[in-house]
């Protein structure tokens, strides 16, 4: 029993120095950051810091321009970084 366990404690131990599993599909915010020319990439990373300015906004210009963004996604992306985000590099 006793050493079952140490096997257990063992196994714990190993998935807690694991690299994390990538959780879904990349964010499509990020994705056409990755796609778009440089021009439109820094215009896009400007407007996403910009608060004042409404993801409902951005997600209807992004979606004019290619395919659908929803205003959902630009704020999961604004918090990219934190537990509620997507996994882009902030």
């Amino acid at each position: 029993m006793i050493e079952r366990l140490t096997g257990l404690a063992a196994e714990l131990d190993a998935l807690t120095s694991a690299p994390a599993a990538p959780r879904g599909p990349r964010c499509s915010v990020g994705t056409l950051l990755d796609t778009v020319d440089a021009e439109a990439a820094v215009s896009l990373r400007k407007v996403l810091d910009t608060t004042t300015v409404s993801a409902n906004s951005i997600a209807e210009t992004l979606s004019r321009y290619g395919d659908p963004v929803t205003a959902y996604t630009v704020n999961r992306h604004r918090r990219r970084g934190a537990p509620n985000g997507c996994r882009c590099e902030r």
